[in-house]
């Protein structure tokens, strides 16, 4: 598989993802729509139109029994026992839907993925979720060398300042982006990432600075590019009560420029490519560290 594809495509939310995530291309179900609808709701712009980002499955203190009442509908008839397996590659659901206007343009995509890794929660805590994310760490395990990797970097005070931004710390860092997706098209941002955590569940939320001037640019020689907006999302870390082994859960929407690849299906048909191998990275090098 072809890590200059994979790896561009999976910067920003799937900075997270390479890390946390194990999918099996074999296994994976893809569905049009999650059968799990969250109360809670984020309203994202998307083009112009208003778009729900649902909050996560699980809440952070539930037993055994309602997180899998909970978890059992996003399966499809797979068995909770099939979907738990201590595998490399042991199933997962991806959820794919297209955004659109109410002409029925598409505008984006709405990824919900679910799936579970045998770690305990701190094990998970220790692998440095928010600099994993934020893209200090390296590939210990030697998989993606530097000239794959995206320029990623922090954000300086006066940069912030100019934004009106005085939440940075701890728990929230901005970093500027600099990538090429698919090897066509060149995206420059600023991204906010947000961590929170308790005793059951690690949450990281990331979303694009719509105050900063995020920017896309085709790479092939065309005079086109433009400006960019409309990407948000979350990923899940919540432990399983009575279990060794932690729920992954992520969701995020996108939006998808018309001119990026002439309204083709190539990003949605790369998708469970990019997750698959970057859950199969994951699982291993976690048995192996």
């Amino acid at each position: 598989m072809n890590d200059q594809i994979l790896k561009p495509l999976a910067v920003t939310f799937f900075l997270t993802l390479a890390v946390l995530t194990g999918f099996n291309w074999h296994d994976a179900a893809l569905g049009d729509d999650s059968p799990h609808q969250s109360t809670t709701e984020t309203i994202v712009q998307i083009a112009g139109q208003s778009v729900t980002l649902d909050e996560p499955t699980l809440g952070p203190e539930l037993d055994a029994d309602a997180q899998r009442s909970l978890i059992t509908p996003l399966l499809r008839g797979l068995s909770f026992s099939q979907f738990a397996r201590d595998s490399v590659v042991a199933p997962v659901r991806i959820y794919l839907r297209y955004i659109t206007n109410d002409a029925g343009d598409r505008l984006g995509h709405d990824v919900h993925v679910v799936f579970i890794i045998h770690e305990s929660l701190q094990t998970f805590s220790d692998q440095d979720i928010a600099q994993r994310l934020g893209g200090d760490e390296a590939d210990d395990a030697g998989g993606d060398s530097a000239e794959t990797s995206p320029d990623v970097a922090d954000v300086s005070v006066e940069t912030l300042q100019s934004l009106g931004i005085d939440d940075a710390g701890p728990q929230v860092r901005y970093r500027e982006l600099d990538f090429e997706l698919l090897d066509k098209v060149r995206l420059t941002g600023l991204l906010r990432i947000a961590q929170r955590s308790s005793a059951t569940q690690n949450r990281i939320d990331v979303s694009l600075v719509e105050a900063f001037d995020n920017r896309w640019q085709a790479t092939d020689g065309r005079d086109s590019g433009g400006e960019y907006s409309g990407f948000q999302g979350w990923l899940t870390a919540t432990s399983l009560t009575g279990m060794d082994a932690v729920f992954v859960e992520a969701r995020f929407v996108m939006a998808e420029p018309d001119q990026w690849f002439a309204g083709s299906n190539y990003v949605r048909s790369k998708l469970p490519l990019v997750l698959q191998e970057a859950a199969r990275k994951l699982r291993r090098r976690l048995r192996d560290r």
